[in-house]
């Protein structure tokens, strides 16, 4: 098995029986894990704003939450934003939402051709990397980075899900690492353990300082929490869902 890990998402990549796991830990993976948790029932990630528009126009009244951003704040006319915090159990229990974010989406998208897809976040990281440490592709951790150029939460969330694999398997066979993948196992000891704990290190990243000007404080708290929803989410067939639905009461 080896473990490599795309730093952004704005090139194409061959994900040909692979197992992928994408990463956009501020907020879109955080915020698909938080919506299933809840109890919506699929998330339907989509590139374009038209196109998720579109979809609620031909869809039955009702049926759909419309959540997304551009620059972080809520697209005009969606009906949530891209904030864990908005997709509680009251708003996206027993519905469908169509999710449309400026990277993570994107990202999930690219994946085409992978032999299954992953969601990955601090919050569920540790039920990540147990699942991975049982297979026997290629891994690849799609970090969706942010507009092009890398996101250092990503990276550390990355470098975690490494982190733990190798632990899991040090009396077994240990995974073959990729220069990136050593980077982001590097990044993480060297940042996180410094600052004790993710929700620091993710406040004093670029895209972290930036969503805490425009009053998004909470979500770095909320996702830095560590195996906070220890639950597996798969896209597939343009949606994704619970492995094994275990909602919150």
């Amino acid at each position: 098995m080896k473990i490599d890990v795309i730093l952004n998402n704005r090139t194409e990549y061959d994900f040909s029986g692979k197992t992928v796991v994408v990463i956009d830990v501020l907020r879109a993976t955080s915020t698909i894990l938080t919506a299933l948790v809840n109890g919506c029932l699929e998330v339907i990630p989509v590139c374009g704003v038209e196109e998720a528009l579109t979809l609620r126009k031909t869809t039955a009244k009702g049926e759909l939450i419309l959540g997304g951003e551009r620059k972080g704040k809520t697209i005009p006319g969606f009906d949530l934003g891209n904030s864990p915090l908005e997709y509680t159990k009251e708003k996206v229990g027993g519905r469908r939402v169509v999710l449309c974010t400026t990277n993570g989406t994107q990202a999930l998208v690219q994946t085409a051709g992978a032999e299954e897809v992953l969601i990955g976040s601090f919050l569920n990281i540790t039920k990540v990397a147990s699942y991975l440490k049982e297979t026997a592709r290629d891994i690849t951790l799609f970090c969706a980075g942010r507009e092009g150029r890398m996101s250092l939460e990503d990276l550390l969330c990355a470098g975690k899900i490494i982190k733990k694999i190798l632990f899991m398997a040090k009396n077994g066979t240990v995974p073959e690492l990729t220069d990136s993948g050593r980077l982001a196992m590097i990044a993480y000891k060297h940042l996180v353990n410094k600052v004790k704990g993710p929700v620091i290190a993710i406040a004093q990243t670029e895209h972290g300082q930036y969503l805490s000007s425009i009053g998004y404080n909470e979500d770095l708290r909320y996702c830095g929490q560590v195996d906070f929803l220890p639950q597996l989410a798969i896209y597939q067939n343009e949606r994704i869902m619970l492995d094994k639905p275990c909602y919150r009461n």
